[in-house]
C-alpha cells in the first residue's frame, strides 16, 4: 500500500519479537482512524477486539484466514474449541457490520458467504518470497542428509493437521516399502501438549523409535534444510484454509502428495498428487512411487515452480486492490 502512496501501518494485539518494530499497538486505532481510511482486520480466531474495531468509522473489510473446526479440538484442548466456537459465531456477526470479506482462497470465500457476507473477494495471502532466500542450517544439513527416504511435513502440531495419521503411514512405509524411511515434523506444538504427547505416544506403540523426529519450531535457516533433506511432502491435514506449506515445498523444489481436503486442491492448482483416497497404503505408495521415479519428481517439481507464479508479489496485489477498489 506504501508502494501505491498511501500511509499504511500495521496494529497488532500481540507481535512477535522479530517484526515487533514494525507493528503499532492497535489501541491507536481508536485514536487515529478516519471516516476516509481503509481498515483490513485479519480474522482466525474469536476476539472482543475486532467487534471494538467494527464499530471504528472507516471504510472495512475482514480478511478471512479460516477458523478450525472446533471439533478437532474436543476433548484434547478445551481452550481451543472455546475459542474456535465463538470465532464462528462472532464470524456471522460481522458479517451484519463489515461491508466485505475477502477469503484467502476460495474456500475460505465460500464460508464467508455461508456467514452472510454480501460482498465478498479472493486474494491470496501476499508472502514474501525474499524471506526464503536464506542458506540451509549447516547442522541441520548434517544430521539428516543421507541416502534415507525423509517425508516432511510442515505445520504446527495441531488435531486437524492430523499427524498421527503420519506416524501411522510411516510404520505402514518402513513395512511395506522401505524400512530406513524417516518422518520429520516441522511445527511448534505450545499450544496442544495433550496431541503432541499423544502422538510420541504412538510413536513409540508402534515401535518407530527414532524413525520420527519432532523438529518443533525452528528458523528460517533450519526450515529450508528440512526441505533440502525431504525427499517428499506429505500432507494428511484434514483442515486447510490456505495449504501455505504446500507453496513452501514448491518454492524449495520438493514434490507433494497431500489430502484433498479445504483449500489443498485449490492452492495445489495441479501441482502435486492430490488424493481424495481414505485409505493410508495409497498415500505412502504415491509417496514411494514418487521417490523410485526420477521422471514423476521432477516433472511435479516443475509442475509446482509454474504454481508460484500465482502467488507472486504482483499478482496477489493487484488482485488486493482490486478487491478495495482503490
Amino acid at each position: 500500500m506504501r508502494s501505491w502512496g498511501y500511509e499504511s501501518e500495521a496494529f497488532a494485539v500481540e507481535a512477535k519479537r522479530e517484526v515487533a518494530d514494525q507493528v503499532l499497538p492497535y489501541r491507536r486505532l481508536f485514536r487515529t482512524v478516519t471516516p476516509d481510511d481503509h481498515l483490513l482486520m485479519h480474522f482466525g480466531l474469536g476476539d472482543e477486539t475486532y467487534d471494538r474495531l467494527a464499530a471504528l468509522p472507516s471504510r472495512q473489510a475482514l480478511v478471512y484466514h479460516n477458523i478450525t473446526p472446533p471439533e478437532f479440538f474436543d476433548g484434547l484442548n478445551p481452550h481451543a474449541a472455546h475459542h474456535a466456537r465463538k470465532g464462528r459465531a462472532q464470524l456471522r456477526a460481522l458479517a451484519t457490520r463489515v461491508p466485505l470479506g475477502i477469503g484467502v482462497s476460495e474456500f475460505n470465500r465460500r464460508a464467508l458467504e455461508a456467514a452472510g457476507f454480501a460482498r465478498t473477494a479472493v486474494v491470496p495471502i501476499l508472502v514474501d518470497w525474499k524471506r526464503y532466500d536464506v542458506a540451509p542450517d549447516p547442522e541441520v544439513l548434517a544430521r539428516w542428509r543421507g541416502p534415507q527416504t525423509n517425508l516432511l511435513f510442515v505445520g504446527r502440531i495441531a488435531p486437524n493437521k492430523r499427524q498421527d495419521q503420519l506416524v501411522r503411514l510411516l510404520a505402514y512405509y518402513r513395512r511395506c516399502i522401505d524400512p530406513a524411511a524417516r518422518l520429520h515434523l516441522v511445527g511448534s506444538y505450545r499450544d496442544q501438549p495433550q496431541y503432541h504427547a499423544r502422538l510420541h505416544a504412538l510413536a513409540r506403540e508402534l515401535g518407530l523409535g527414532d524413525a520420527v523426529h519432532f523438529a518443533g519450531g525452528v528458523s528460517a535457516s533450519a526450515l529450508a534444510a528440512y526441505y533440502a533433506t525431504a525427499s517428499v511432502f506429505v500432507s494428511l491435514s484434514e483442515h486447510e484454509g490456505f495449504a501455505m506449506p504446500l507453496l513452501e515445498a514448491f518454492r524449495y523444489r520438493v514434490p507433494v502428495v497431500a489430502r484433498d481436503a479445504g483449500a489443498v486442491a485449490e492452492t495445489a492448482g495441479g501441482a502435486a498428487i492430490v488424493l481424495r483416497e481414505g485409505d493410508l497404503a495409497v498415500y505412502a505408495e504415491a509417496a514411494g512411487v514418487i521417490v523410485e521415479r526420477a521422471s514423476l519428481r521432477e516433472r511435479l517439481i516443475g509442475l509446482g515452480e509454474r504454481r508460484l507464479q500465482a502467488f507472486s508479489h504482483e499478482a496477489v496485489a493487484a488482485g488486493l486492490r482490486s478487491a478495495l477498489g482503490i
